[in-house]
């Protein structure tokens, strides 16, 4: 009897922590979804007006789990990870999405004063209709999304959420990408995204977009570093199409050209690429000057110097501040700081690490977004992801990650830590990030 417990005992330890063939890996996955769609069906959806709505709610939220088991399990098999570390990388993402749809009922303020309108407005005509009108504050390439989700048959809600969710999964492929393929630290680097309590709420209860813009421009980095040029220009294109704030990144693309990692002629698909994002659009109606007028507009609908993110401005009382002098003196510090990081890169070009690029990608958007005026408290989101990503492919910049997720995540709710201490937060983790970079990062090449 001993004997054969002993025997299997060593088929089971064989089987379950020897390398997982690709077989196996698709087992996990289709246990996986079943076992979280039928596990969705049970929570109450109160908005699923009928069973149909119900079950198409379920499908859709099981559609971003779907996507980052695809990554998970991709990282899984590339690294020969045994069928112990897939089962656990599934259960991985199946927390993430549980922890999503812990909010699922939440309507926060943006969704009931903003997006609850627009959605109603593009619902109510044609693809043309809408986009004659000025619907929102987001650019067209958002839009047509939520176009086609008047057009399904979930609760908007659910259906922006479930969008959002799918940015999620995206983006931490990205950050697993950054990390490297091979690396030990892309599966960690993964889940730590996917439970980053900031990257959960944005989505999740607030029903933001930031994990969409923030994915393509993490994979516009990603596939530069792997000379894949034109597709990492095409994927900055993306998150420009998506949101402004992607322009917190994009300084980086100076860097990579000097390094020979873009090219001028890259320029050329990042054009077209906004052009093909606006094509529908324009088709639709919409003029070129409308699109542009997007962005312009949202540089000018906000006046205050700070609206709740732990930056410089969340470290003095901005009431009764003259807020032109402070805020031009603000974005002259932000361009300088931005001027300084370029010019740190550039002068390292060819001698830096896919760590010293991840390093230089979170500086501009941490120090960029901390010095700039009228910022709110999201705007730090691809700080608090590229903090993750650094801190993965170097321990020492863990408690970096940990102080820039803590201050977000106190203006994100209402912790403990006032709105100072948290940029003090920020404003440390900088500085540990800062003084990491002084030991060089021309170790190896990306």
């Amino acid at each position: 009897m001993k004997t054969r417990l002993d025997a299997l005992d060593s088929r089971l330890r064989k089987g379950l922590l020897g390398p997982a063939p690709r077989a196996a890996l698709w087992v996990c996955a289709a246990l996986t979804l079943c076992a979280f769609l039928l596990l969705t069906l049970t929570r109450t959806l109160s908005l699923a007006q009928d069973e149909k709505a119900r079950l198409a709610s379920a499908l859709m939220f099981t559609l971003p789990l779907a996507l980052a088991l695809l990554f998970a399990l991709r990282i899984v098999h590339e690294q020969h990870g045994s069928v112990a570390v897939a089962l656990l990388a599934c259960a991985l993402c199946a927390a993430g999405m549980l922890a999503r749809l812990s909010f699922i009922e939440r309507s926060a303020g943006d969704f009931e004063f903003y997006l609850a309108d627009w959605l109603q407005k593009l619902s109510e005509g044609s693809f043309a209709d809408g986009m004659r009108q000025n619907i929102g504050e987001y650019n067209v390439l958002y839009q047509y999304i939520l176009f086609l989700i008047t057009r399904l048959p979930v609760p908007a809600l659910y259906a922006v959420k479930a969008v959002s969710f799918l940015g999620d999964a995206a983006l931490c492929g990205a950050v697993a990408a950054l990390c490297g393929r091979k690396s030990r630290s892309s599966l960690p680097a993964f889940g730590a995204v996917l439970l980053l309590p900031t990257v959960v709420l944005n989505g999740g209860m607030f029903a933001q977009c930031d994990s969409l813009y923030a994915a393509c421009a993490l994979w516009g980095l990603a596939l530069c570093l792997y000379e894949r040029p034109a597709r990492g220009a095409a994927c900055f294109a993306l998150a420009l199409a998506f949101k402004l704030q992607a322009v917190f990144l994009l300084p980086i693309v100076a860097v990579l050209w000097a390094d020979g990692k873009l090219r001028i002629g890259d320029a050329l698909v990042f054009l077209l690429t906004l052009v093909l994002a606006a094509l529908p659009a324009v088709l639709g109606g919409k003029s070129p000057a409308q699109i542009v007028s997007i962005y312009t507009a949202q540089t000018g609908l906000y006046t205050g110097l700070n609206y709740n993110a732990p930056g410089f401005f969340g470290l003095m009382e901005t009431a009764g501040l003259d807020v032109y002098s402070y805020g031009n003196f603000a974005m002259a510090l932000a361009i300088g700081v931005c001027a300084l990081l370029v010019a740190w890169g550039i002068s390292r070009a060819g001698r830096l690490s896919r760590a010293g690029y991840v390093r230089l990608a979170l500086l501009l958007p941490l120090l960029i977004v901390f010095c700039l005026p009228r910022m709110h408290e999201r705007y730090f989101y691809l700080a608090d992801v590229l903090g993750v990503a650094l801190a993965a492919q170097d321990r020492r910049m863990i408690p970096a990650a940990v102080l820039i997720a803590l201050a977000s995540l106190s203006a994100y709710w209402a912790l403990v830590i006032p709105l100072g201490g948290a940029s003090l937060m920020m404003l440390a983790a900088a500085a540990i990030v800062l003084a990491g970079a002084k030991e060089g990062e021309d170790a190896h090449e990306p």
